[in-house]
């Protein structure tokens, strides 16, 4: 048992170490351990002289020949290792509301003296331990903390031995829903999806594009608008899309995916939202504002929805020869913009619930919590934001399960595509998408699962920041969405507007374990299910 403690404390240094000025000569001398009967200390400089060259110092003997080899260098060379983070956007980050909420739950786990929560020890260290000129490291964290470290190993193992049963669960999720879903796809019609028309390809419509900016005077709230109008023959009407971005991200991130629909008839409005787009995320890098998004966003996106709608029916006979069908109208969102789609489709908030999973004394496994929990700041009542205009919504790993809960989704009764990922460390699959998905009671919903994409891979996050520009720009490079992810957003995205917005039956096949099992590629496989029945039990 020991053993196991003094291992996964270890390993707990690595995990958490990576990623208020106090005067000088202020530092922590020792770190702390205690697990029941277990309490010792170990001396950051005896750390430091492992870290070095290797010496084991007496206090460290303890934990250093518990560990075979192969752990011995890996653990040394955490303590080597440098980052380069900038202190700067580290300072912006960790005093935002956002970031002190993740301090809170961290300063559960690494205490000051007499258990105290190590919130403002972890802050002080980790900005300036990140304006070594040589870069962040373990080491430099504990020189840094301004009193003794106490590892709170009991709830440090807890936390451990949940994210270990996390990443069990996610695999053998997968593995029933892969087993589930080809079971389905050998009860399906055959279809030979080679002689029907490829949905990867571009439709026959050519469009234009139009950026418009709103005026809600009642919200005193400006705004603009990219419109993706299809040149469709005069006298038909196009079905509209609604795009609702995730936190920091351009009008354009899911660009492709517009000009796709656009090809096929239908008209697409990408709204901005001021206080949770990238101007925001610039104005929070720039140091002019203090939050990387506003709170207020949960109310002002599907208001900002609304108002575009309102705005296109009364531009409509005027400005687009009544081209817009705004009877027939379909939203897109991705990661905090799918929490929208979810609110303008008739989710309701769940302060009680939210409340509740957002305490320090839960976990940090599920980091959608600290976007979620952010809503705690608003006026605790009922929030009804359903357009009945929205007739289908289609949603990519969004993070709702709290915020929402099982009461808010049974609110929804239109169609739903819902969109999950495998390596999901934002959202995680177990603990965000099957039990969300599992919660809508709407008849016709779809959950699809990408197994082998990253929530990073098709949403680049502003938490990523903390590294230098220069890095994050080189980051941004490399996170650039796999093709095999744009054509299975394009294929099923259309047939499921086809199906629900312009009332194409001839699409549904595509709607099927068949097609996805179809469109799969060796590294990217998905998984296609109308209900999670006899697969998934709420937690």
């Amino acid at each position: 048992m020991r053993r196991k403690i003094v291992g996964f404390a270890l390993g707990l240094l690595s995990a958490l170490f990576i990623g208020s000025v106090v005067s000088p000569g202020q530092a922590a001398e020792r770190v702390n351990f205690n697990y029941g009967p277990l309490d010792f200390s170990v001396s950051v400089r005896s750390l430091e002289a492992f870290a070095k060259d290797g010496t084991v110092n007496s206090d460290l003997a303890f934990l250093i020949n518990r560990l075979k080899p192969e752990q011995r260098e890996k653990f040394r060379s955490f303590l080597t290792s440098r980052y380069q983070f900038s202190p700067v956007l580290m300072a912006q980050f960790f005093y935002s509301s956002l970031g002190e909420r993740l301090l809170m739950y961290l300063g559960e786990l690494i205490q000051a003296p007499a258990n105290q929560n190590g919130f403002y020890g972890i802050r002080a260290a980790l900005i300036q331990a990140a304006a070594d000129p040589n870069g962040f490291s373990a080491i430099g964290f504990m020189q840094k903390f301004p009193t003794n470290i106490r590892l709170n190993t009991q709830r440090i193992l807890q936390q451990w031995n949940q994210i270990s049963a996390v990443m069990q669960e996610t695999e053998t999720y997968i593995t029933t829903l892969k087993q589930t879903s080809s079971a389905i796809k050998a009860t399906e019609p055959a279809i030979d999806f080679g002689k029907l028309p490829n949905l990867q390809d571009p439709g026959p419509y050519q469009y234009v594009k139009q950026t418009r900016t709103l005026q809600d005077d009642s919200r005193q709230r400006q705004f603009i608008v990219d419109l993706y109008l299809p040149n469709v023959p005069e006298g038909s009407s196009s079905p509209l899309v609604v795009f609702t971005n995730g936190i920091g991200t351009r009008l354009d991130l899911y660009g492709y995916l517009a000009q796709h629909l656009a090809s096929y008839g239908f008209a697409i409005a990408i709204p901005q939202h001021p206080g949770s787009d990238d101007l925001q995320q610039q104005a929070f890098l720039k140091g002019m504002s203090r939050e990387m998004f506003q709170a207020t966003a949960f109310i002002d996106r599907p208001l900002d929805i609304t108002y575009l709608l309102n705005e296109l029916e009364r531009l409509n006979p005027s400005e687009f020869k009544n081209q817009l069908n705004l009877k027939q109208v379909g939203i897109f969102g991705n990661s905090f913009g799918g929490d929208t789609a979810l609110a303008v489709a008739g989710a309701r908030m769940n302060f009680k619930q939210l409340a509740a999973d957002c305490s320090p004394k839960k976990n940090l496994v599920n980091l959608s919590l600290l976007v979620q929990c952010q809503a705690l700041q608003l006026p605790h009542k009922d929030y009804n934001f359903r357009d009945p205009r929205i007739k289908a919504a289609s949603v990519l790993f969004p993070g709702s399960n709290s915020l929402y809960g099982q009461n808010g989704l049974n609110q929804i009764t239109i169609p739903v595509l819902w969109g999950a990922v495998s390596k999901d460390i934002f959202s995680p699959l177990v603990l965000e998408q099957l039990p969300a998905f599992n919660g809508l009671r709407t008849p016709d919903k779809y959950l699809v699962v990408a197994e082998g994409i990253d929530h990073l891979n098709l949403n680049f996050y502003a938490l990523r920041t903390l590294k230098t520009m220069d890095q994050a720009s080189a980051d941004a490079v490399t996170l650039k969405a796999p093709e095999a992810a744009k054509l299975y957003l394009k294929a099923l995205n259309l047939a499921f507007f086809q199906v629900y917005l312009a009332d194409r039956a001839e699409y549904r096949p595509y709607l099927t374990a068949s097609y996805a099992q179809a469109i799969s590629q060796d590294s990217y496989t998905f998984v296609f299910l109308q209900s999670l029945a006899g697969v998934y039990s709420s937690r």
